[in-house]
């Protein structure tokens, strides 16, 4: 079990997200960041949909009441009862030790994985929360959670190489997007603005949505409006102020704003790392694209995965003036 002493900022139980259940209204939500959230879990010996903490911005201070192997993910500072130890590692801790997670220096959102999982109810086959429905709740000081059986031996004192961890610190990214269901609804000149301005993201932005400023986009004579329609998470919705709208994990299922696009999967996490005055430009992609990218995504935490397990070799090399990690079985 682990109580948790401080928590400065919103913080949740996650998990690979609500899966089967968006016919019926209920959004997927789970990790924000599921490349981090995945890594975090991999690195206390977990499969990489197993339940643990996500914070936004601020981590917690917590006690173990029990012996835990645990892992920090993100770029922040980390300490267990006091002595700095490094995020993006597992660390085994004691009954009463007290551990303190700091400000991310990048990024949004952090994760706090526990070797075996946290153990709780789950709710339509999850544990994430979505607080707007009553599934789970954001976590306050004084909570005490109990984490899930795990052998612990050989689950600490794994690493994942600094070139390995994913890089959070631009305040511009790129992010590929898959051009409609409703370009009808939009103008070449509406569709030309989307792809080649470059978007805000604003202060009003969370888990359900990212609000976006930039040049308005041009919707045709069919207006903003739509026949309500499904909606996944990575929507990019154009209502009637032309400024778009990306639709995040906790986005309702379905909208009636025009759908100028879809942020393809592999890069959803890219974005929700994004903070408000941070810039994202969108590139348009076919569907193979998509795929190949969510493959090489795949792929990567695949091999990071055994890398971790001691069942794979990474090594550093450069290929002309860019450095690359290979991982060798």
């Amino acid at each position: 079990m682990i109580e948790l002493l401080h928590v400065p900022s919103l913080l949740t139980i996650q998990d690979s997200g609500r899966k089967g259940y968006r016919k019926l209204g209920v959004p997927v939500s789970g990790y924000m960041d599921d490349y981090s959230a995945r890594i975090a879990n991999y690195l206390v010996g977990n499969l990489g949909k197993a339940p643990l903490l996500e914070f936004f911005l601020s981590g917690p201070t917590l006690r173990f009441n029990t012996s835990a192997v645990f892992a920090v993910a993100g770029n922040v500072d980390v300490s267990l009862n006091g002595v700095p130890i490094e995020p993006w590692g597992s660390y085994w801790a004691k009954r009463g030790d007290i551990l303190e997670v700091g400000t991310l220096r990048s990024g949004l959102y952090g994760y706090i994985a526990f070797a075996g999982g946290i153990k709780c109810e789950k709710l339509l086959g999850s544990c994430s929360t979505y607080a707007k429905a009553n599934l789970g709740r954001p976590l306050k000081a004084g909570d005490k959670i109990n984490l899930s059986y795990a052998i612990l031996s050989g689950k600490e004192g794994r690493e994942l190489p600094k070139e390995l961890r994913p890089d959070y610190s631009g305040k511009e990214v790129t992010v590929s997007v898959l051009l409609g269901p409703d370009l009808d609804h939009f103008t070449r000149k509406g569709v030309e603005t989307f792809l080649s301005e470059v978007y805000t993201i604003t202060p009003n932005s969370d888990r359900m949505g990212y609000r976006l400023d930039g040049k308005t986009i041009e919707h045709s004579e069919k207006g903003a409006g739509i026949v309500t329609s499904p909606l996944v998470p990575g929507t990019v919705q154009v209502p009637a102020n032309g400024k778009p709208i990306v639709m995040m994990k906790d986005a309702q299922t379905t909208g009636g704003y025009a759908r100028i696009g879809v942020v393809i999967s592999a890069h959803l996490s890219i974005l929700a790392q994004l903070r408000p005055g941070f810039k994202v430009r969108f590139r348009k992609v076919s569907v193979r694209e998509a795929r190949e990218e969510l493959l090489r995504k795949e792929k990567t935490l695949r091999a990071i995965k055994l890398f971790l397990e001691g069942k794979m070799n990474a090594y550093k090399v450069r290929a002309g003036e860019e450095e690359k990690v290979i991982f060798v079985g």
